[in-house]
């Protein structure tokens, strides 16, 4: 039984939807920093106008939806790999995302 858990792949130890919620969780928070970093960062703009401006209304669903738009890649290779409770986190964070998109579009 020992040797049964030592022969596990890392892809499958980090088959878990905690895992996968956590990921699905930073992911888009990495593509915000890349956008900075790739688009708006030669345009001048330190890293705090960049947030401040962010985090206006008008702007801010338009930003979630790029940015979670980068979990896709991520979900559709780990459902290709058989990792289906990984996917299932990416998928729960994913979501909470573009409920709160929503939110701020429409109730705010």
């Amino acid at each position: 039984m020992n040797n049964q858990t030592e022969n596990k792949s890392i892809l499958d130890k980090i088959d878990t939807t905690l895992v996968g919620f956590i990921a699905g969780l930073i992911i888009p928070m990495v593509m915000l920093v890349m956008l900075y970093l790739f688009k708006f960062k030669h345009l001048g703009y330190d890293w705090n106008a960049f947030i401040s401006n962010v985090k206006q209304l008008s702007i801010l669903p338009t930003f979630i939806r790029n940015c979670v738009f980068l979990n896709l890649p991520f979900f559709f290779l780990f459902n290709l790999l058989k990792k289906f409770n990984f996917c299932k986190g990416i998928f729960i964070a994913s979501v909470l995302y573009i409920i709160a998109m929503l939110i701020v579009r429409y109730a705010l």
